[in-house]
């Protein structure tokens, strides 16, 4: 649970309201070094009750019981029940193997292996199943793809998104379903929740503010929910909702990592040796593009669309990652969002930082847009940012 510090409130009051105490307020918060010193808009986390969490979405237990399978114990002879979660993906006209590798995150290699009656990588057809590696549908259950659940009676997937759900006190299969170690959280469990905002609520505020969404819109929004809460460096509500509204206009809506648009040639621009002007190559040799190719090795990727080979090498020595030689990482979602919000944080993009337009007593979405781009779309995007810090206080738990 989270809580939004108001105008006049203390630590004091705070922990009163939610029956706890300051100690323990601040244990759970060890960016907050003074309990004297908070500011308006600061998300602070309240110590979490616990909660009894089934696997198995209510919506599906009450009416349709699913498939249960039966698994040998490593440990024991005895043998255990565990709700059986395929990750089968179903061609979709226009798919290729490349396609949907880049979907879920994976390589076609892997994709390949997992599923050996493909022959020909370059023949799949519409309606064919193809199951996704399973390491893979860990992660994607990380960052909110719909679950689908085997119905014994009907012999078919049902289908269930975790932001429709008709009962707002049911947990939702994506809140906490997998362990730190990926495996599946039997049935029962007792869990801490730790969830600073209310995924009904914010799903539906913004569907009042923006429309309609698709369900790769809600995996991706999710999963940057997660890590907000998840990241102790970003605490301001304020930082939250400006760093929603750039990659919303960054990925174009889709909010997910994206790979900068254009055919190889287009990137020549960005090459040592085939760029088209001394000026270029020159610029692309100053960022660390020194080698045929690297303008293309090198193109925007994320939600903030890095470029150059230095900027690959500092952003992945900051954070321990090495995109020198695997650029691709980039794509990754939590990646993703951990060079965006170290780069916003530290001005590493142009340098300008979030802490230049957003404090305590100041919030300057307009100019915030110098972090990324200059003044490109700024008012669009202050836009966005000001709607986004409704949304946000609206479903903070």
């Amino acid at each position: 649970m989270s809580h939004v510090i108001r105008s006049g409130e203390t630590l004091g009051e705070i922990a009163q309201r939610y029956n706890v105490t300051v100690a323990q307020i601040l244990a759970a918060n060890p960016r907050v070094r003074n309990a004297n010193r908070i500011r308006i808009g600061q998300v602070i986390k309240i110590p979490g009750r616990r909660i009894r969490y089934s696997n198995t979405p209510r919506s599906v237990r009450s009416s349709k019981n699913p498939k249960k399978t039966i698994i040998p114990d490593e440990n024991t002879s005895k043998t255990s029940e565990t709700t059986e979660v395929e990750n089968v993906y179903a061609v979709r006209r226009g798919d290729s193997l490349d396609k949907i590798a880049r979907r879920y995150n994976v390589t076609v290699e892997k994709i390949l292996k997992a599923n050996p009656s493909i022959k020909n990588a370059n023949r799949i057809r519409i309606g064919q199943k193809i199951i996704i590696p399973s390491d893979t549908f860990f992660t994607q259950v990380k960052n909110f793809f719909t679950f689908k659940w085997l119905s014994e009676s009907e012999n078919k997937y049902v289908e269930i998104n975790p932001y429709d759900v008709a009962d707002e006190n049911e947990v939702s299969p994506a809140e906490v379903i997998l362990d730190k170690d990926g495996s599946i959280i039997p049935d029962g469990t007792e869990i801490t929740e730790n969830e600073q905002f209310n995924r009904k609520k914010f799903f539906t505020a913004y569907r009042e503010v923006f429309g309609s969404l698709k369900q790769h819109q809600v995996n991706g929004l999710g999963s940057l929910l997660m890590s907000f809460e998840q990241d102790e460096d970003i605490t301001n509500l304020q930082y939250m909702a400006y760093m929603l509204a750039t990659i919303k206009h960054e990925t174009a809506n889709r909010f997910q990592p994206i790979t900068e648009y254009g055919g190889r040639s287009y990137f020549n621009k960005y090459d040592p040796s085939l760029a088209n002007t001394s000026r270029r190559r020159a610029r692309a040799k100053r960022n660390g593009n020194t080698r045929r190719g690297d303008g293309y090795k090198y193109r925007g990727r994320g939600f903030v669309q890095i470029t150059w080979k230095n900027n690959y090498q500092k952003l992945g020595d900051a954070l321990g990652h090495d995109l020198v030689n695997h650029p691709e990482k980039a794509l990754d979602p939590v990646i993703a969002y951990k060079i965006m919000s170290y780069g916003m944080r530290k001005g590493v993009f142009t340098g300008r930082r979030l802490s230049h337009y957003i404090s305590a007593d100041h919030t300057d979405y307009k100019n915030a847009r110098k972090i990324i781009n200059g003044l490109d779309k700024a008012r669009l995007v202050q836009r966005h940012a000001e709607n986004f810090e409704k949304i946000l206080r609206k479903s903070a738990a």
